[in-house]
């Protein structure tokens, strides 16, 4: 039976792969004109036979012989690709897989026929020769043989039988292909064939396509670089016992993310189980604690019971008139917000020139845009047993074997020396039995464990998306974990000793945000502002607290002139003239200070088809060449 007079269920066969064929026209692939082949100069194929061996369970065994001439152009051999996969529809690709891979030459001396078969981006390539030889000429027989599966198709509302429509050259061959023969034997006669040859989309027939039995053969003199040639068989249905496709189905964001009761309600139990640990965590841990049946503020007297339960934040402050007896200011700032930042080291520096260890002295005023002005630190006496081990550090680090040093010339090399007084501040605080565990390291230990929990869940998300639809499940790690860094401010937790003593510092702090000039009692030469100073710059209250004492002198009020501080203007007998520049003047040093310490040393921180009637409207397809 041949395809040039077809009975009418040939006609229906062939007008179905028609039709397809005008649908693939939508894929917009660039069309060659029809060529003879060129055979005067170039690789191309002399001659290109197939042979399938087509089982009943839908299984090829196909072989492949040709005569490859290389022409002028001498390489290493020649080169096949095939289809791996294929667009099925929205949802799935179709599979084809290809085991049992062989190839063999005439004359391996002279055409060598090393096989290298590697699959990217849903394409086989089947590449013959040595790499090492590049001078293969004249024409050589090669035999390519493979097992294929998963191109047939079983009987449906489109076939009316089952049927093999195959892609045998796929338009992708970029030299011409002469004298093609293509024979399949099948496991039952075949009822019908087709055969379509040339550009893609080219709806015209092959020279030949016939039927015998169970052989269906097909011709086609000539193909020039990027035609095809599409053959078409079809059997009675149910002669294949697997002709179903084989389909995997098309990754995409929507469906990795996709929310079904498996991903929802395990991502829903991570999320929620993991948050619950964490807020009961926070909550055993990080919560602080205070004395029972103490005044908030108070510690019970020696020997007297010291029971506790957790802070209730809600208790009023009663206003101190005093700081905690016995502690510096740059103690109780790492106390109040759990971190030893760079305002209480400031802090410190001027609680160490109120005590007659250095002198603060301006030596440059600020420019109109309020820059340019600057400090010398003068030291007085050197660190001795009065003070606190990170006083001592910062004191011998400010001065290094100098006994003047500008404020600007900290910005260079005082960063190793802020963060080892910040270690022994958060030290210092600790071993007071303030806090639980040193804040520094309890805050680092969350941070880490929730940045480590938040990549895990990033990784596993990425993971899950592209093997499973699970990603939901990653994304719940991933809140989780950041959830946990977020909370990790909040781990630090202090003893009811803790904060008995700040409960007394919050009411000091409220006397210092509230006093007025008239409400001030303190003995004539007392320098009650030096010694609150550090105090109020801890709070961020500077100028306020200057300002109260300007106003006191404007009033006439006897009021102690500080000796540890000088430059322009501050004479004695002048120092509270101008109203408030004191407050303004040590307002700017303590934010010029606080940048000059914790400034980076330089260089410490960086910058940084199925059913078709034409040709290429098949399974399967590919391309060849030389290289």
């Amino acid at each position: 039976m041949t395809a040039d007079r077809p009975a009418p269920p040939a006609r229906s066969f062939l007008r179905r792969l028609g039709t397809t064929f005008a649908l693939a026209g939508a894929l917009g692939v660039t069309l060659a004109l029809p060529a003879q082949a060129d055979s005067s100069s170039g690789n191309e194929i002399e001659r290109y036979d197939v042979q399938v061996d087509l089982a009943a369970d839908g299984t090829m065994a196909v072989r492949i012989e040709f005569a490859f001439d290389f022409g002028d152009d001498p390489g290493h051999g020649p080169y096949l690709t095939l289809p791996s996969s294929q667009r099925f529809d929205a949802d799935y690709d179709r599979v084809y897989e290809f085991s049992d891979i062989t190839a063999a030459s005439d004359d391996p001396s002279t055409a060598p026929d090393d096989l290298e078969v590697t699959e990217e981006n849903g394409w086989l390539q089947l590449r013959i020769g040595d790499p090492d030889v590049d001078d293969v000429r004249g024409v050589h027989r090669y035999t390519v043989t493979y097992t294929a599966r998963g191109l047939v198709n079983a009987a449906n509302a489109t076939n009316a039988g089952d049927e093999l429509n195959w892609n045998v050259l796929g338009g992708q061959w970029e030299i011409p292909l002469n004298d093609i023969t293509v024979t399949i034997d099948g496991p039952a006669a075949v009822e019908q064939v087709g055969c379509f040859a040339g550009p893609f989309q080219s709806t015209s027939t092959c020279d030949s396509a016939t039927a015998d039995g169970v052989r269906a053969q097909f011709t086609q003199h000539a193909l020039a670089p990027q035609e095809g040639m599409t053959v078409a068989t079809s059997y009675a249905p149910g002669t294949f016992t697997d002709a179903a496709p084989i389909l995997r189905e098309r990754w995409t964001p929507v469906k990795a993310f996709a929310l079904t009761p498996w991903t929802g309600g395990t991502a829903a139990v991570v999320l929620f189980g993991g948050l619950g640990l964490v807020l009961s965590r926070i909550r055993q841990r990080g919560r602080d604690e205070q004395y029972l049946d103490q005044v908030p503020g108070l510690a019970p007297q020696a020997g007297q019971p010291g029971d506790v339960r957790p802070r209730d934040r809600r208790m009023p402050i009663a206003v101190h008139f005093t700081p905690p007896a016995g502690f510096q200011a740059g103690q109780l700032g790492t106390l109040i917000d759990e971190r030893a930042d760079p305002r209480d080291v400031t802090a410190s520096i001027v609680d160490l020139a109120v005590r007659g260890y250095l002198r603060i002295e301006q030596t440059a005023e600020a420019n109109f845009l309020g820059r340019g002005a600057d400090w010398s630190l003068v030291q007085r006496r050197p660190a001795d047993d009065a003070l606190t081990t990170y006083e001592r550090t910062l004191l011998d680090g400010i001065f290094a074997g100098r006994s003047t040093v500008a404020l600007s010339e900290l910005k260079a090399t005082f960063a190793a020396t802020m963060a080892t007084v910040q270690g022994e501040l958060y030290e210092d605080v600790t071993a007071r039995g303030w806090f639980r565990g040193n804040p520094k390291t309890v805050r680092t230990h969350w941070l880490v464990a929730g940045l480590g929990l938040a990549v895990l869940g990033a990784g596993l998300t990425v993971l899950l998306a592209a093997f499973t639809r699970g990603a939901l499940v990653g994304v719940a790690v991933f809140m989780v974990g950041v959830v946990l860094y977020a909370v990790a401010r909040n781990a630090p937790a202090r003893t009811a000793a803790g904060t008995a003593v700040l409960g007394q510092t919050l009411g000091f702090r409220q006397y210092l945000a509230t006093a007025e000039a008239e409400q001030l009692r303190f003995e004539e030469g007392e320098d009650l502002f030096s010694r609150y100073l550090p105090y109020a710059i801890v709070f961020g209250l500077t100028e306020r607290w200057a300002a109260v004492f300007a106003r006191l002198a404007a009033q006439g009020r006897a009021v102690a002139e500080p000796t540890w501080y000088g430059g322009p203007g501050y004479g004695v007998g002048t120092f509270w003239l101008a109203t408030n520049s004191f407050g303004h003047a040590m307002e700017s040093f303590s934010a010029i200070a606080t940048q000059s310490i914790s400034a980076p040393t330089p260089g410490s921180s960086g910058r940084s088809g199925f059913s078709g009637g034409f040709s290429g409207g098949g399974v399967g397809g590919g391309g060849g060449g030389g290289w």
